[in-house]
C-alpha cells in the first residue's frame, strides 16, 4: 500500500516536472537533450502500460525524425521495439527480485509494516 503510495506520487511528480513550462527562455536544447527527454517520457509512461509508451513514441518520434535526423541509432531503437523490450526485460528483473525478497521471508506485505517503515529515517 505504502509503495504504491510512493510510485503514484512519484510518477505524478516526474509528469508534472516534464508538463510544467520552463521559467525562462532557454537556448534550443541539443539532439541529444530533446532525444534523452523522449527516452524519459517513455519510461514514464512505460509505467502505465506498453500501449502508453508506444503512443509517446508515435507521437514525438515524427517531429524528432524531421529536426534530428542524425540520431539514427536512437530513432532506430524507438522504432523496432529494442528500447520497450529494454525496459520490459527490467520490469521483469525488478518483479523476480521482489518475489526472491519476498519469497526468503525478507518481507511480508502487511500494511501493519509498511506504515511503520514510513517513519523510519536514515541515519547518516
Amino acid at each position: 500500500m505504502a509503495n504504491s503510495r510512493m510510485l503514484l506520487s512519484a510518477v505524478s511528480l516526474s509528469i508534472t516536472m516534464l508538463l510544467w513550462p520552463p521559467t525562462s527562455p532557454a537556448a534550443p536544447k541539443s539532439c541529444a537533450e530533446n532525444m534523452n527527454e523522449i527516452y524519459k517520457r517513455v519510461s514514464l509512461y512505460f509505467i502505465m502500460g506498453e500501449g502508453k509508451a508506444q503512443e509517446v513514441i508515435n507521437d514525438s518520434l515524427p517531429a524528432f525524425k524531421a529536426a534530428c535526423p542524425t540520431e539514427a541509432t536512437s530513432i532506430k531503437d524507438l522504432e523496432n521495439g529494442s528500447y520497450l523490450k529494454k525496459l520490459a526485460a527490467a520490469r521483469e528483473k525488478q518483479k523476480k527480485a521482489l518475489r526472491h525478497v519476498k519469497a526468503s521471508g525478507g518481507f511480508t506485505g502487511t500494511a501493519g509494516q509498511d506504515e511503520d517503515l514510513e517513519d523510519l529515517e536514515v541515519q547518516r
